[in-house]
């Protein structure tokens, strides 16, 4: 069986390009799913994978409008 990978908010900015205070509003928001254990936020592979779906099927769909 293999083991879940969690990652902290520092890596997943590290992963997306932005900073660790952007992963945290995401949380926060809801964009990203995560789990908070005491004060420190973990977020699976699942997760990040997810919600960079999402926003690329966003991007596609916002350039496809601008070109009508």
């Amino acid at each position: 069986m293999t083991e879940k990978r969690y990652y902290t908010k520092k890596e997943v900015a590290a992963m997306l390009g932005v900073n660790p205070r952007t992963v945290e509003r995401y949380l926060l928001a809801g964009k990203i799913q995560g789990a908070r254990l005491e004060r420190a936020w973990r977020i699976s592979e699942e997760d990040i994978q997810a919600f960079y779906d999402k926003a690329k099927a966003e991007t596609v769909k916002a350039l496809k409008e601008r070109k009508k």
